[in-house]
């Protein structure tokens, strides 16, 4: 029977936990494909190793992964449009694209310093492959 503290250190799989680093490093199953077959359809919420996520197809066919909320006012991307290329912000319509930069703020002012505020303003992103009818996540 396992220790209170071995129990601990083999169950525990957030970012900077042992086996949360431990899984972090191999390809992961994180749903199926025809769970995101259309493009520019509904994205799909996900919690893979304790990390609330959301997956979506782009309009050019990639799946993307991408933390769940927009880094502005963390509002749930869930409720976002997938449109263009990108998921949209229903809050204050930031576009973020499969790889989780900002490619899109219609809520600055003109003359603002728009490209170095975007570039801040990324949210986390993982790497996707589909293989075998699942969309694999890094």
């Amino acid at each position: 029977m396992l220790s209170l503290e071995d129990n601990e250190l083999l169950c525990r799989v957030g970012k900077g936990t042992p086996m949360g680093e431990l899984l972090r490093r191999f390809w992961l199953p994180a749903l199926l494909s025809s769970e995101v077959a259309d493009r520019d359809g509904s994205p799909k919420r996900l919690r893979i190793l304790g990390e609330d996520l959301i997956a979506f197809r782009d309009s050019s066919g990639q799946v993307g992964i991408v933390g769940a909320y927009c880094p502005h006012k963390f509002a749930p991307l869930f409720f976002g449009r997938n449109e263009d290329c990108g998921i949209r912000c229903v809050y204050h319509g930031w576009k973020f694209d499969t790889r989780g930069n900002c490619v899109d703020m219609p809520n600055l002012a003109a003359g603002a310093n728009a490209p170095a505020l975007r570039e801040r303003a990324r949210i986390a992103a993982y790497p996707t492959r589909e293989a075998a009818g699942l969309v694999w996540v890094y």
